[in-house]
């Protein structure tokens, strides 16, 4: 099956209206190992879009459980894609993610799991952050 029937596919599954914007921001996840920030997804759109749209449909992503948040710093939220075992609107698929020191990219480290950590009633913990950080693969080479 081809990216543009994935796409379709997913976007349905999900209840989403496919459109061109839509279409191509997702293939662009398709499309890359790595995480990626709105500053990412815009500045290798091939068509100008506005800005609000994207951000709108990146957190439209999230909520329908197509993009999961891997991480957050100074630069903003990056996204990664979500693997078929994350339903819809829940984001139940918890893992690591590596942040590479010298490029700054995310990756999801899908086969590390995170551990279940037990809290006292006095807390309601609504996100776990698993991350490792070092050198990737194309940065040691």
């Amino acid at each position: 099956m081809d990216n543009k029937s994935m796409i379709g596919d997913l976007l349905h599954a999900h209840g989403l209206k496919n459109t061109p914007i839509r279409s191509e921001m997702l293939k662009l996840f398709m499309e890359h190992k790595f995480a990626l920030s709105a500053r990412d997804v815009i500045e290798k759109l091939t068509a100008a879009n506005d800005r609000v749209t994207i951000y709108r449909a990146l957190t439209s992503f999230e909520e329908h459980g197509i993009l999961h948040r891997a991480s957050e710093d100074s630069n903003g939220i990056k996204y990664a894609i979500c693997s078929k075992q994350c339903p819809d609107r829940a984001h139940t698929e918890k893992h690591a993610h590596f942040i590479c020191d010298e490029c700054h990219q995310t990756y999801c480290l899908k086969d590390i799991k995170v551990p279940k950590v037990e809290v006292s009633d006095e807390f309601s913990v609504n996100r776990i952050n698993y991350t490792l950080g070092g050198i990737c693969k194309e940065c040691k080479n």
